[in-house]
């Protein structure tokens, strides 16, 4: 189960009455029309999405050739998570205007509501069935025999499970940063922060809400938003560092002229222990 760098690849569409939504692949041009839609309309769209089955026989070749790896190692699925680059990030904008009461002019500031866009992340498994180990034949007594991993059901959804809490973690890095961001941003619009003897101190005050409003770690500074949220969202990754995904095969069987590498569990594997709320954090 590894991660990885991708653009997002996988959205849900409307239907032309948008009363429902049906899945399908979707451009990055449509999933910014419907991240427009959503926020035109205040709909909550939960993108992070769910993981895909990858059928035999291929199915695990085509995981490889996602991750870049030429053997299973102890990766059974894939979740290629982003970086903020491929983020909507929320705007902290404030105009100001002024009163004049005699020769005092007096200061306001007010923010300006913004918006905020999640991504879908490509992820697949394997689902249960023999694969294909590309490349992985061996000859004996004239005959050609084919290596194959097999995957049983219950291994199948365990990988599934542990592919999903990629996504569970991406989905947190994004509600802990952006999410909350634009939330917060939101929040003060309608207000007027003022008097205030400049325009720059009446926005100061918006900021000082703003700050109020947020985690410490987060911050009223823009710029490093996006280091947040990368930095989130790479914590994902401590799953696979620390074997908690691990795969492995057990011993060979062979049936005719094919020869199946049970894909097993690992002594480290930990799929279904540890909640997002215990890897992905300021």
């Amino acid at each position: 189960m590894k991660s990885s760098s991708i653009l997002p690849l996988r959205s849900v569409s409307l239907s032309r009455d948008r009363r429902s939504v049906l899945p399908r692949p979707l451009p990055l041009f449509e999933i910014q029309a419907l991240s427009r839609w959503a926020t035109r309309e205040r709909v909550i769209v939960l993108f992070a999405g769910s993981t895909i089955a990858a059928p035999p026989p291929q199915g695990i070749s085509n995981i490889l050739r996602k991750s870049g790896n030429r053997d299973l190692g102890f990766t059974g699925g894939i979740t290629l998570v982003t970086n903020a680059a491929a983020f909507t990030a929320p705007r902290f904008i404030t105009t100001t205007n002024s009163t004049r009461a005699g020769h005092q002019v007096n200061h306001f500031a007010l923010v300006q509501r913004t918006n905020a866009t999640d991504v879908v992340y490509e992820s697949l498994y394997p689902a249960p069935g023999d694969h294909i180990r590309p490349g992985m034949t061996h000859q004996d007594g004239g005959h050609i025999f084919q290596h194959y991993w097999r995957v049983t059901r219950e291994v199948s959804d365990l990988i599934r499970q542990g592919e999903q809490e990629h996504l569970d973690d991406a989905q947190r890095a994004y509600e802990l940063t952006y999410g909350l961001i634009c939330k917060a941003i939101n929040a003060l619009t309608g207000q007027s922060f003022g008097p205030a003897p400049t325009p720059f101190a009446a926005e100061q005050l918006a900021v000082a809400a703003l700050a109020a409003a947020l985690p410490r770690q987060v911050g009223t500074q823009p710029a490093l938003w996006p280091q947040l949220l990368d930095r989130l969202l790479q914590q994902t990754k401590t799953r696979d560092t620390q074997g908690w995904h691990s795969v492995a095969t057990g011993p060979p069987v062979t049936e005719g002229n094919k020869v199946f590498h049970p894909i097993i569990t690992t002594p480290t594997t930990r799929v279904g222990r540890i909640p997002s709320s215990q890897v992905v954090n300021y």
